[in-house]
C-alpha cells in the first residue's frame, strides 16, 4: 500500500493540473474559434474547399468536445485536492502511487483497479 501524498507532491500535482488546464483552455478557445459556420458550396470550383472547411470544422469540434472532457477530468480532481480526497482510488479506496499521479494526475484510481476496467472492457494495453 503507498503512503499518502505529502504537501510538496500535492503542489506539484496541482501545479501539473493548472499547467494542462491553461493549455486545454488555449487549445478550446482556437478550436472554438475555428468553427465558422459550415459552408455551402456554390460552384463546382467551391466544392472541394467547403468539404475541406467542412471536414476541418467537424475535426475541431470534436477535439473541443475531448478537450471539455479532460477540462472536467482535471477539475475534478482539483475539487478533491480542495476536499482532501484527492489521490485515492475511486474504486477501492487505496492510495494511488506519486509517480502513477505525475504522469496522469487526473486519474481517479490505481493501477490494478485500472487494469480490471480495462480487461472487462476488452481493451489491451
Amino acid at each position: 500500500m503507498s503512503e499518502a501524498l505529502t504537501p510538496a507532491q500535492l503542489k506539484e500535482l496541482k501545479d501539473l493540473l493548472l499547467s494542462r488546464r491553461k493549455e486545454l483552455q488555449a487549445e478550446m478557445d482556437q478550436n472554438l474559434a475555428n468553427l465558422a459556420p459550415a459552408e455551402l458550396s456554390g460552384s463546382v470550383s467551391q466544392d472541394e474547399s467547403a468539404r475541406l472547411k467542412n471536414q476541418t470544422r467537424e475535426v475541431d469540434s470534436v477535439l473541443t468536445t475531448l478537450d471539455a472532457q479532460e477540462l472536467a477530468r482535471i477539475d475534478r480532481a482539483l475539487e478533491a485536492m480542495e476536499a482532501g480526497d484527492y489521490g485515492l482510488c475511486d474504486e477501492c479506496g487505496c492510495n494511488i502511487p506519486f509517480e502513477r499521479l505525475k504522469i496522469e494526475p487526473m486519474t481517479q484510481h490505481c493501477v490494478a483497479c485500472k487494469s480490471a476496467w480495462e480487461q472487462k472492457q476488452g481493451i489491451r494495453g
